[in-house]
Parts: C-alpha cells; structure tokens; sequence
C-alpha cells in the first residue's frame, strides 16, 4: 500500500472529518499527513488463525418446481482460464486455447424496497428470472460475451432472498442462479458472481456479533478479523456448495468475486480506537507504529483474500476468483473530491496466487482528470502476470446530458483502458427498468449504447471507431480571469474541460470574463460549443477568439442570448474549418456570476 499517503488518512481518522465522495470513481483527499513519534516494530505472532477447515462434504439434495434432484458431482472445468501472454496476464478459452476478451454489462433486474435498490433475478417466488434470461438472450445477439451480476443483493424483510425466515438457503434461489447459467452457456456468454456487505441473516453475521466491536469497526471488522471472516467462508459455502449439489453448470461461471469493491476505513476501528489490535492472521500489529499500521492493512488483505479464494477452489477448483476495486483518493492525483476515509488499494493482491484477476471500476466525466489521473490512482498501473478488466464504465447522465455524449465518453474510456494493458469491460448497466436513471443505460433510445460498443460496432477496444470530430479541449490545459476558490467550493477553469456536466467554472464577480483553452498543437477547428445548465437570469453575450500560436486572431464569433434561460448550449459550427488554431478564448459578458459547465472545441488536430 501506498504508505505515508494511507497512514496520514489513518491519523486523520482520529480527528475526524467529513467523507463527501458519493461513487466509485472516487475521490481525492485532502488530509495533512503528520509525523508519528517513536515508531516501533511489528510484533510477533500471539495467537492462531482461525480454522477454516474443509468446507462441507455432505448437504440435502434440494429439489425446485422446474429442477429435478441431481446427486452432487463435480464441478466442470471452467471454460476461462487465465494466463500469461506475452504482454501480461490475459484470459483464454480452455476449450479452443484462444485469448479471450471480456465484452458485456453488469445485470439487474431492479426492485426498490424500504429504499434500498435490490435485485429480483435469483429471488424465490415472485421474481424477473424471465426477463433476465431474455437480456441474456439480447446481449448474445449483438456479439457480447459475459455479464456481471450480484449473487446475494437482497436482504432486510424483502421477500425470496438468499436465505429465509427460518436461517435455511432457499432451495429456489439456488435453482434460480443455476437456471441463470443455463441460459448464459446456452447463449456463449459466461458470469461473474460479486456480493456486496452480508447483512440480514444471523447465518452470515455471527461471526461479526462476536467480535469486540470497540476494537473492530466497518469492513475492518469484516475482512481484518476471524469472525468476520468465517462469516464469509459460511456464504461461499452455501453459495458454491450449493450449486455444485444442485448441478449446475458452473462452466458458465467467468469468476467468484469475493467483494464488488473493497477496501478498508481509516475512520472505523481499530485506527483511532486503540494502540494495538491481533488480526485474523494471528499477528499482532502497534498501531502508533506508521509501519506496522500499514502492514496491517497489507497482511490482512492478503490473508483475507487467499482465505476466501482458497476455501472456493476446494470447492470449484479451476474456478477463477477475482476482487473488484474503484481508484484510490490515496493516490497522487488530485481527483477533486475533498476527503474520503476509504483505503484503497489492490497492489498486494498482485502477489497473492489464489487471486486470479482484478476487477477495476472507473467512469469518466466524475473528476477534473482523465483516464491517466484516475488510473494513475489506481495502484494497478504497469505490467502484472494478472489480467485486470474495466468491470463497471457507465456514463452519468448527470454528466452526459445525451445519449451521444454518453457514447463518446465510453468509447473513450474504454479505448484508454485498453492501451493501459486492461482486458475488456463490462458496461454499467443493462437496464435500468425505471428505477435506475442516474446512468445512459445500455438500452436506452433504442440500445443506442449496447449497439454502439457491440463487437461490429467497435472491433477492437484499442482503436476507437471514428464517431467523429474530436473534442480537442478534452483534458487540455485551461487558464481564467478568476474562477471560485473558497473554503466551501472551489472551480477552476480545468472543470470546462473535464468532458463532465457535473463539474464547473464560476467566475464569481460578473463579466467581463475569459477562459482559454490551449489545444495542446495546431489544430483545424470545425465547431465550438459552450454548455451550462446552473441557468441564467440575466441574458448574456459570449465572444469567441480563434487563436494561432504566436496569438493572432484568426478567427471569431459572437454568441448573443438576450434571455434568461434555466439551461443553454450555444452551438456553433464554421462554414469551412478553421486551421492553424492553438488556443481558444471565450469571453462571456453579463453583470452576475458566469458559469460555464463545458467548453468543447471540435475538430482534428495537425500531423
């Protein structure tokens, strides 16, 4: 782990502090990172890991309205494999010996219930089993390969979750999930399974209730300690146990994901609760000690996923295991987010055999950087004998304010993942079914995007299809006459061209006003296009110069909105382009706060 960075989080845990990122993509953090007086060694091993002993060799044959009972066999080999090519880890097919590339969505039938977002797909009794087997169906038809699905997202009182009333597995359920599979190999694709928290039943939580929760807090309570742990070897078990029993076809499982995202937190116990803490690996760890604090957290993710991986493939032993991540606020880009109390950080994973791949999730347009910032904080840059895959990219509407603009962003995400060494992606999501709108869904207007990044729409994710003129000002340098900079917000002018609606520039003290791109070379520009929806209640005019390199004017136009408007796009595209242009100035006047949302400039840029 990424030391000083992550032990500053962990002492400012003990003074506090407000987490303010709210998705995945996350955030950066601002906290000062101090000096810690007379560190000392780790200690040495005080007491036993927990036994995690055979998983269970003998249950209940289970018995479903549209399954016959099937004696347990073994599982099939699994048709993915993993390997090491000669640019790195990659996946194969074990039945042709060919690489394979990872191409689908991640699938929910949703359900809001007490509101939270579950899923209906596996539950027993009233469930949309159906219509998942007929997204299957359709994403097999335009060319894609795999989907990523939650195995247990349902829990609290909503009815036909995992497990029932009476702390039992509902057969159902399991019938359900094989009954899934089924329709995923009959259509070529193939699954991963991921989970989330285990909460609601006692099943899955007693270990946790046994732990010393003044010591252990949060998903340090759950992945650094034996009961929280065990709990987890006691879901797999059912989970993978389970299948097996039932017989199905676990060949049509891409991978077990032990957490959709994982990380631990700098402001639960133990970091600011107590000195010293024994983990589930048996060794004891003083926590006034930088050192011994980070190898707790590096020990203890290790131990913990080797654990879990270990206990699945005594069950399902070609079976690929994988952990899912999002970038790290620990990282050396500044995402723009403020402080985020979640440690993140899959580096020791790399070594740890019993995991076979990554799971990385980034969507663009949630911070001022780009790919290279939010990757950079990712702890996953480099060359690595594992493959790592873009396993949730989704574009916010937010954002995006058109489907188009959703599919340029994506297209971009993807193609930079790509040529970062990334194995394929798994889009965010299917279908929101009116109850998930915060993303362009893959088949909203028409599928625009599952047509759009469908393997004969987009062949190879290394080189983009042309979806034409580039937006040059994409993540290039920006300059302003002023911009907000306070304690409760700041909004630079790199915020215009961060290629997201949901950041901006301020220019808070009325006009006249400028920012300024710089295009990074000479381009030949078509069009230029300037976006807010923070509206305007005054009407406003906006002068834009097309600038060479040595500053001359080539050419300009003049935008003129007399009217107050909630939202406005002005729009405007040359008669013929316009070459030699390096830099673009926008100067919009009007006497009250000037915010801008986006400055695109389209067109391509010099040999």
């Amino acid at each position: 782990m990424a030391a000083a960075l992550a032990i500053g989080l962990l002492l400012a845990a003990c003074s506090g502090g407000d987490d303010t990122s709210d998705d995945a993509s996350d955030d950066a953090s601002d906290t000062t990172i101090d000096a810690i007086d007379t560190p000392t060694t780790t200690a040495s091993t005080t007491s036993t890991p927990p036994s995690t002993g055979e998983p269970p060799s003998t249950t209940t044959t289970s018995t479903t309205g549209t399954t016959e009972p099937v004696e347990p066999t073994e599982p099939a080999e699994h048709r993915i494999g993993v390997r090491v090519g000669a640019a790195g880890g990659e996946f194969y097919d074990r039945t042709t010996g060919e690489t394979w590339i990872p191409r689908g969505f991640n699938h929910w039938q949703w359900d809001l219930h007490n509101g939270y977002l579950m899923d209906r797909t596996f539950r027993a009794g009233d469930n949309d089993l159906q219509q998942a087997k007929a997204d299957l169906a359709a994403m097999a038809a335009l060319g894609y390969n795999a989907v990523r699905i939650w195995a247990s997202a349902c829990f609290d009182d909503a009815p036909g979750c995992m497990v029932g009333p009476d702390g039992e597995i509902r057969p159902q359920y399991l019938a359900n999930i094989a009954e899934y599979l089924r329709a995923a190999k009959e259509h070529g694709l193939v699954v991963m399974f991921t989970v989330d928290d285990l909460v609601g039943p006692i099943r899955w939580e007693s270990g946790r209730a046994g732990e010393d929760h003044t010591t252990w807090g949060g998903f340090n309570l759950h992945d650094l300690t034996p009961g929280g742990i065990d709990d987890q070897l006691r879901f797999w078990d059912d989970l993978v146990g389970g299948l097996i029993e039932i017989g199905a076809p676990l060949d049509a499982v891409w991978s077990w994901q032990l957490r959709n995202e994982q990380f631990f937190e700098a402001n639960m116990p133990p970091f600011g609760a107590v000195d010293q803490v024994t983990a589930a690996n048996g060794t004891t760890y003083d926590l006034t000690d930088p050192a011994a604090a980070e190898a707790l957290l590096d020990d203890g993710l290790a131990y913990w996923a080797r654990t879990l991986a270990e206990r699945i493939k005594q069950h399902d032993p070609t079976a690929l295991v994988s952990v899912g991540y999002f970038t790290s606020a620990q990282g050396p880009n500044d995402l723009g987010r403020g402080v985020d109390h979640r440690l993140v950080d899959p580096s020791p994973l790399l070594t740890v055999d019993e995991i076979d791949f990554i799971d990385y999730h980034d969507y663009p347009g949630l911070a001022p950087v780009g790919w290279e910032g939010t990757f950079g904080n990712s702890f996953l840059t480099g060359d690595h004998d594992k493959p790592i895959v873009l396993g949730e990219v989704g574009a916010f509407r937010s954002a995006y304010s058109t489907v188009d603009a959703g599919i340029t962003a994506l297209v971009g995400q993807i193609s930079d993942a790509c040529r970062s060494g990334l194995d394929g992606f798994l889009g965010w999501v299917w279908d929101g079914q009116g109850h998930y709108e915060d993303t362009w869904n893959a088949v909203d207007q028409d599928a625009a995007i599952a047509t759009a990044l469908s393997p004969t729409n987009y062949p190879d994710l290394c080189d983009p299809p042309d979806t034409g003129p580039t937006n040059l000002a994409l993540h290039q340098p920006a300059t302003a006459s002023l911009f907000e900079d306070t304690d409760e917000f700041v909004a630079p002018p790199r915020n215009a061209v961060d290629g997201s609606m949901a950041t901006w520039w301020t220019a808070p003290d009325g006009g006249p006003q400028w920012i300024e791109v710089d295009l990074g070379g000479t381009a030949s520009v078509e069009r230029v296009r300037m976006l807010t929806d923070l509206g305007a209640d005054t009407g406003l005019t906006v002068e834009v110069e097309l600038l060479a390199a040595d500053r001359a004017v080539i050419a300009t136009h003049r935008f003129e909105s007399p009217e107050p408007t909630p939202s406005l796009v002005l729009d405007h595209e040359f008669e013929i382009p316009v070459e030699g242009v390096a830099h673009v100035r926008a100067t919009t006047f009007r006497d009250a706060w000037i915010i801008w949302n986006e400055l695109e400039v389209h067109g391509t840029l010099d040999d």
